[in-house]
């Protein structure tokens, strides 16, 4: 039995073919018009190559690009510590906020039936301009996604991300609270209490993985995921 290829195939065939024959036939002629319009035909079929191209290069270096690793925060950390600290103390402040994002607010709030996520919403409580204050400081220091509070008050400040769901990970400085209710839950680093630790993602039991760095006192350089 003979398979014959796909359309696509034969079609992606063809092109590379005209692509080629184009460009041997742009340099080999010398007579004109003839090269001219050659030239033409060239800039044609290598423009979709050109596109794809810069469309995935621009994916690579945007959408796909690489959070900073352990070793690029813990080099940037004395350079940025007094705006870490400054967006720690005034979310010590704003205590009934878990998560201070440049675009969203997560308000702690007593009624479980309720989504206490909000968008330039007035009802979420914080002013306008502390929330601005918040977003200059993200600016300023290269935070992409604000600060995360958990139950414990440890803080996790996330530079940025890359992924979705359980295919992403997430880097930062991570606070750990100097005491914390016996059932709060708490970041890894902070319930370890080592200098430095890791683990993979184990897709059978799903457990998160993570790897820190300690900086110093009860700061880290933490990557958090896939979970």
């Amino acid at each position: 039995m003979i398979l014959m290829p796909a359309w696509p195939a034969l079609l992606g065939f063809a092109y590379i073919g005209a692509l080629v024959i184009a460009v041997v036939l742009s340099i080999a002629t010398r007579q004109q018009p003839r090269r001219r319009n050659i030239h033409i035909a060239t800039v044609v079929l290598t423009t979709p190559i050109a596109l794809t191209l810069a469309f995935f290069v621009f994916l690579r270096f945007t959408i796909f690009k690489e959070p900073p690793a352990l070793a690029d925060l813990q080099r940037d950390f004395p350079s940025k510590r007094a705006d870490l600290e400054t967006i720690l103390r005034m979310s010590d402040e704003d205590v009934t906020f878990s998560r201070i994002a440049p675009d969203f607010l997560d308000r702690t709030i007593d009624n479980p039936n309720e989504f206490g996520r909000y968008m330039n919403d007035p009802k979420a409580g914080l002013p306008p301009s502390r929330w601005d204050a918040y977003r200059k400081i993200y600016t300023q220091a290269g935070i992409k996604l604000g600060i995360q509070r958990d139950n414990s008050r440890d803080a996790f400040i996330m530079v940025d991300s890359v992924g979705l769901l359980n295919r992403g990970h997430t880097t930062g400085y991570l606070h750990c609270a100097p005491t914390a209710p016996p059932s709060a839950f708490r970041f890894y680093p902070c319930m370890l209490h080592q200098d430095n630790g890791a683990r993979k993602y184990d897709p059978n039991t799903r457990d998160e993985g993570y790897s820190f760095q300690k900086l110093v006192d009860r700061w880290y350089a933490y990557d958090e995921g896939p979970s």
